[in-house]
């Protein structure tokens, strides 16, 4: 069995000890990653789905790699709409810690998309996207699949939210449903747990390791929820379960009468 952590989200802010929304993202973070081993640990391999800097610059993805190699843990890392891929490409490619879009661990593949549409919050999965995923599934059509990126490709039912998942999600799913071996796709970017049965693929959301979106919210809204982390076991026969699990605190300084982050 694979045991696999998805952190989604982090938000690091450019300098250690910034305040977002009345939090350190950065120590939120280090809470997640620290609750997730101590409670659910040893795990394989960790998934980092996008948002991993707020205003992207070198020293919060080498901020990141620092906290992630205290673990010894191979991670896995794709751009959400915040963040700036080629920074990653340079500072989280470091010893375990990669970018990686394709890995074959144990008897399943993971593949790892980059949803990023150039200056918009909106997620796009570009011509070579949809080829690359295209190719890795004709590729490793014995092996059971897992995909990953960061925007959702379906309405959660958050008016504001909705505006902003992947345009060409009707290609995305038409390629997916070619291919049985693919049992679950997994996002970030809503800031809270959800799942959708399609077929014979699960969808899953994952919520963030800072704060969290109200569900099913008109407009912009934070929730009080505290942050949260999905696990994947994922079996040699194919099947597989996850669970989200979250921080046992309660969020004090958030402030949640912000419009917008």
């Amino acid at each position: 069995m694979l045991n696999i952590l998805q952190l989604t989200d982090l938000h690091i802010t450019p300098h250690a000890g910034d305040l977002m929304l009345g939090l350190d993202t950065e120590d939120f973070f280090q809470q997640t990653l620290r609750h997730a081993h101590d409670q659910h640990g040893p795990f394989d391999l960790i998934l980092l789905t996008g948002d991993l800097a707020q205003d992207p610059c070198e020293d919060s993805y080498h901020r990141i790699q620092q906290h992630l190699h205290l673990y010894a843990v191979p991670c896995l890392c794709l751009p959400g709409n915040h963040d700036d891929f080629d920074l990653m490409l340079r500072n989280l490619q470091v010893g375990k810690v990669s970018c990686n879009k394709q890995l074959i661990l144990d008897n399943w593949q993971l593949v790892l998309l980059n949803s990023q549409k150039p200056q918009s919050p909106v997620g796009q999965l570009a011509d070579n996207e949809l080829a690359f995923l295209e190719q890795a599934l004709q590729s490793h059509q014995d092996l059971p699949t897992l995909v990953a990126l960061h925007h959702p490709c379906f309405a959660i039912g958050s008016n504001w939210l909705d505006t902003m998942q992947i345009e060409n999600s009707a290609a995305f799913l038409s390629l997916l449903n070619k291919y049985p071996q693919v049992k679950a796709v997994t996002c970030g970017h809503v800031h809270q747990a959800y799942f959708r049965q399609i077929n014979h693929i699960t969808f899953f959301a994952t919520p963030a390791s800072c704060f969290q979106f109200t569900p099913n919210s008109t407009e912009f809204s934070i929730a009080e929820t505290p942050p949260g982390y999905r696990v994947f076991c994922l079996h040699q026969d194919g099947s597989f379960q996850s669970e989200v699990y979250r921080l046992p605190i309660t969020m004090h300084a958030l402030d949640r009468q912000a419009h917008e982050y």
